[in-house]
């Protein structure tokens, strides 16, 4: 059954773009994209279903031949498309690129700024959920450095 897979997909190649809006993260051939979209975590090989959805913030994990890149993602758009898998984000960083003290300082500083919104305000709750959002995007970028970085 391997042996059908494996001629099925001979000459299909899967191609990943990662894109923030400053550049091109990530663009090249791979093996499978693993990624946390609305629906929970999804994995995608060659000749996926076409898919459109919203990624979370989290982890994008690419394998390429031996080499697996990791990002730590902000939330953002993912899309996959006749072997094209794009990942749209405002942050994609490395575990060895993250500051892990900064970081925890933009954690500490949202947790901060959260205290101090006052529920009497009109657009409260506008404000608590993008001082959430900046607060879970610091727990997450000191989580994949943890997780994923060297030492």
């Amino acid at each position: 059954m391997s042996e059908d897979r494996n001629q099925q997909q001979e000459g299909r190649q899967l191609f990943c773009r990662v894109i923030t809006p400053e550049q091109v993260i990530f663009d090249g051939e791979v093996d499978m994209v693993v990624a946390r979209i609305a629906d929970g975590d999804i994995g995608v090989l060659v000749d996926h279903q076409p898919v459109v959805s919203t990624v979370e913030i989290g982890a994008v994990r690419i394998n390429q031949d031996d080499e697996r890149h990791v990002y730590a993602t902000s939330d953002g758009f993912f899309k996959v498309s006749e072997n094209l898998v794009q990942i749209l984000v405002e942050e994609a960083v490395t575990p060895g690129e993250i500051d892990v003290d900064a970081a925890e300082s933009r954690v500490e500083q949202a947790e901060n700024e959260l205290s101090e919104v006052s529920d009497e305000d009109e657009d409260s709750d506008r404000q608590q959920k993008e001082i959430e959002r900046r607060r879970t995007i610091g727990e997450n970028l000191v989580r994949v450095a943890r997780e994923y970085g060297e030492g």
